[in-house]
């Protein structure tokens, strides 16, 4: 258990990390004394759980208690490629399974309430045979957030993913490598501060095999 607690929380620190630091930035290292480190003390900020999914596969879940507002301009961003068969394309060719251009999450960079927020930041690990090291096989990694809020534009060149508007398990938009073309995903559109959630997971196989995208109770436009 201690294993696998050192090897996510080191994953998760170093996400953390490359999310939240800006592109260039300088740090140092400072000392504090004893009234100070009295005074710090953390409670409940994270959680970590191994839960069985079925007899062989388990999964490894960290939570964490972080709240976030960004406004975000990415040129492109792109991901997972390969040549894989796709049962809707039995001769694929080299492709991308994520490849946004012209990426802006939030609204408006003048107006701070239309930040993208996100609350509960999570990771996961699948394994199968998580208890036996000789045999233990990692299948797929995870992260997203329990509740986000705000829009993501993009030219959606190739979409892998899922997008639900209603949060009823049947998305609206279903597939890998799709152009959905210039588009806005807007999350919890009607501001209800629920059901809104979104996750990014990379799959060794199965159906969402590669980089996959979730967003639930989303819509798109135009």
């Amino acid at each position: 258990m201690k294993i696998y607690k050192n090897m996510i929380f080191m994953i998760c620190a170093a996400a953390i990390i490359a999310v939240c630091l800006p592109e260039t930035g300088w740090c140092e290292l400072k000392n504090l004394d004893d009234s100070e480190l009295s005074g710090i003390y953390a409670e409940g900020f994270c959680d970590f759980q191994i839960n069985a999914i079925d007899a062989t596969t388990s999964e490894a879940v960290a939570r964490f208690q972080i709240n976030t507002y960004q406004y975000t301009e990415i040129e492109s961003l792109k991901l997972g490629y390969h040549d894989e068969y796709d049962y809707k394309d039995p001769t694929p060719s080299f492709g991308w399974d994520e490849d946004w251009t012209d990426v802006t999450i939030g609204s408006d960079y003048t107006d701070s309430s239309t930040d993208f927020y996100t609350e509960g930041v999570f990771f996961k690990a699948e394994f199968t045979n998580i208890d036996d090291p000789t045999t233990r096989e990692l299948k797929s990694i995870t992260f997203g957030a329990d509740y986000v809020r705000g829009e993501i534009t993009a030219d959606f060149n190739s979409f892998s993913g899922t997008i639900d508007d209603s949060n009823d398990n049947t998305p609206e938009i279903n597939g890998h490598a799709l152009n959905l073309g210039t588009k806005t995903i807007t999350a919890d559109p009607t501001n209800s501060g629920t059901g809104s959630s979104f996750s990014m997971s990379f799959s060794i196989d199965g159906y969402d095999k590669g980089y996959w995208v979730n967003f639930t109770k989303a819509t798109v436009t135009p």
